[in-house]
């Protein structure tokens, strides 16, 4: 059995934490010089592992910060290096030297590694996230404090299935699902309410699926609560509130549409700008139907705010959505894009204002529309 020397961090390393003056290394680089005789072989007799250790635990403070990086580097996935030496390395307050260790060396404690993940940094979080093996304790404590770059890297690893409560933690996230919604989707990590929420952010198949879970949301909602008739003061406002966005259409006063389809909605108006670009336009679909506007209004809209961006095919593929999707799904997609729209929970990039006036609008079709692809495979086997 393999024997190795244990390091005691109180005793041991009595220099622990304190930097060597000047630019050089105290040592001389006597001890990067021992490190890579070390790591050169794969195995060490006992005397080989005790004369290392002894080194290392009286020239490890007196090394160069750029020395001892390259040392950790060198330690963290050799088979043979000390367990004491790997975590006094993870533990060290300069990032890169301790980054190779939490990020390659398969014997840190659980407890280490948790510690790390609960205070982080980010940069730590992300050697922690990127190890061969990560146990769920780790992985739920990840969920909870790390930011979107480390959530990234568990949602793209194909050994790392998330549990629901973890889903349930990262979903609880606002800043989280705003930034990787579609990540999050694609492995089934969104709950409904937050697929709705997001639907802005969502490429044309999780939109689709978006608009099916609201159908789900009001189908329940209407079962459980039959839907009562609206006052007739009601409609006639939002009759006259859909008259009055045709108008700013035909005018294409862009800045007060967003204003009245604000006040109508509910919604931020900086959601309403983005509603305005052209990559948006079906989540416009979405937000006319819920205030009732006819299919005609609709396809006044469209062609006077898109009209030269989007193509025919575009158009009957939004007047299509318009005419698909039912009142009741539009009305929850809305009312969820409100809640997401938050803006305690919303980042400032997203509430930046998305329409500039007289900047020509980026082209439809980029993101795709819901239900775009089985359209178009429709119609090419009909021809």
């Amino acid at each position: 059995m393999r024997q190795s020397q244990r390091f005691n961090q109180t005793k041991q390393f009595p220099s622990f934490g304190r930097k060597p003056s000047g630019g050089s290394a105290a040592d001389g680089g006597v001890l990067l010089a021992a490190t890579e005789l070390f790591v050169a072989r794969s195995r060490h007799d006992i005397e080989e592992q005790e004369i290392f250790s002894e080194l290392a635990r009286n020239l490890i403070s007196a090394t160069s910060t750029e020395d001892r990086r390259r040392i950790a580097s060198l330690l963290a996935p050799h088979a043979e290096t000390p367990d004491d030496l790997l975590q006094h390395l993870a533990r060290h307050s300069d990032h890169l030297t301790a980054y190779p260790a939490l990020r390659y060396s398969a014997r840190l404690s659980v407890d280490l590694l948790q510690k790390t993940a609960f205070s982080g940094p980010d940069t730590l979080r992300q050697a922690i996230a990127n190890r061969a093996s990560l146990p769920e304790s780790i992985v739920t404590s990840l969920c909870e404090n790390a930011g979107s770059s480390v959530i990234r890297i568990l949602l793209d690893r194909n050994d790392v299935l998330l549990t629901q409560r973890q889903k349930s933690v990262l979903n609880n996230r606002r800043e989280i699902v705003a930034d990787l919604s579609a990540e999050m989707a694609h492995q089934d990590a969104l709950n409904p309410e937050a697929l709705m929420g997001q639907f802005l952010q969502l490429p044309a198949k999780l939109k689709s699926k978006a608009i099916a879970a609201a159908e789900m949301t009001s189908l329940v909602s209407q079962a459980q609560a039959p839907r009562k008739s609206r006052d007739t003061r009601t409609d006639a406002a939002r009759l006259q509130l859909c008259d009055a966005l045709v108008q700013e259409a035909l005018t294409q006063n862009r800045p007060r549409f967003a204003d009245l389809l604000s006040q109508g909605l509910g919604l931020p108006l900086a959601t309403c700008d983005q509603l305005m670009q052209a990559d948006q336009a079906d989540g416009l679909a979405v937000a006319l139907k819920a205030l009732g506007t006819s299919k005609l209004q609709l396809a006044t809209v469209l062609i006077r705010l898109y009209g030269e961006a989007a193509s025919l095919e575009t158009i009957r593929l939004l007047l299509r959505l318009h005419q698909t999707i039912s009142s009741g799904a539009s009305e929850v997609l809305v009312s969820q894009w409100v809640l997401s729209d938050q803006p305690e929970f919303t980042s400032a990039a997203r509430h930046a204002p998305l329409y500039e006036a007289g900047k020509k609008h980026q082209s439809v079709g980029e993101k795709g529309l819901p239900f775009q692809e089985n359209s178009l495979e429709q119609k090419s086997s009909g021809n």
